[in-house]
């Protein structure tokens, strides 16, 4: 089976090529959306928190069930600060940043793969 030659907005490239990127595009897709998830869940949870939602609460209580994997690695790093009744958690400030440049790299590194 021979390579043939497809063109892309003026550019002719090799049908291998076109299909890697399109592969990758995929995975991008799916990165980007199971990053939104999770940045979803930790914004929630830093609102829960500033506010003082009630740890005994159900909503509350799943929030964190299913972010406490993602937040372990930050708890305790930076001291949690109480200001006029709302509570600014520190350490999911420093998650939700360092997700946004772990996510950031792997798009990088998605797009040297997509180059080829």
């Amino acid at each position: 089976m021979g390579t043939h030659l497809v063109q892309t907005d003026g550019d002719f490239e090799t049908d291998r090529s076109v299909s890697r990127a399109g592969a990758v595009a995929r995975v991008a897709r799916v990165i980007d959306y199971l990053f939104g998830v999770l940045y979803t869940l930790l914004l929630v949870r830093l609102a829960l928190e500033f506010f003082g939602a009630r740890g005994g609460a159900g909503f509350v209580k799943i929030i964190r069930d299913v972010t406490d994997v993602f937040y372990a690695p930050f708890r305790g790093i930076l001291p949690t600060d109480a200001t006029l009744g709302a509570h600014i958690v520190w350490p999911l400030v420093v998650a939700v940043l360092a997700y946004m440049l772990l996510h950031a790299g792997i798009r990088g590194l998605l797009r040297l793969v997509a180059r080829g």
